[in-house]
């Protein structure tokens, strides 16, 4: 079974999006940190901080909190010109996150953006990110996190060949 039909499909509720979360494992059993995007029935969009505990028989899902899209003013990437995978949502307070890697973080916030945009006719404000891996690269049909990597790839290959050039 997957996590759209354990936790959300009673719920009624469609998984769009997960990012999973770098935190540090707990000694009892072993702990997973995610946030989840979903749409309810309703058309609000959620936000869900998810925790899933893996003990040696069982597998518990705990919904730690829970936010609507509406209420999103900003995204803070942190850094735009590093591989820096951690951001802050501002909701009534500020959450601190770190995706498990900044590709994920991206492809996170490109979700956040999209969804907001065709349910909410809205954008986001987003601060310290790349506009260039923060926009839509639906064109060719490629996927956005292949497209991430590419781009990043030029970068380093472009450091490199300025390095041979000193």
């Amino acid at each position: 079974m997957t996590l759209q039909d354990i936790v959300f499909r009673p719920k009624r509720e469609k998984l769009l999006h997960v990012l999973e979360l770098s935190m540090p494992s707990t000694v009892q059993g072993e702990e997973r940190f995610y946030l989840c995007v979903t749409v309810t029935r309703e058309k609000d969009v959620k936000i869900t901080y998810l925790i899933i505990v893996e003990e040696k028989t069982s597998i518990q899902y705990k919904i730690n909190c829970m936010w609507l899209l509406k209420d999103l003013t900003l995204i803070d990437g942190k850094e735009a010109r590093q591989d820096y995978p951690k951001f802050d949502m501002h909701f009534e307070h500020v959450y601190s996150w770190e995706a498990f890697s900044t590709a994920a973080k991206y492809a996170f916030t490109r979700c956040i953006r999209k969804t907001s945009k065709i349910h909410y006719r809205r954008d986001i404000e987003f601060v310290n990110f790349d506009d260039d891996y923060l926009s839509d690269t639906g064109l060719f049909q490629v996927s956005e996190d292949t497209m991430l990597a590419l781009k990043l790839c030029i970068q380093v290959l472009n450091c490199v060949c300025l390095l041979s050039c000193l």
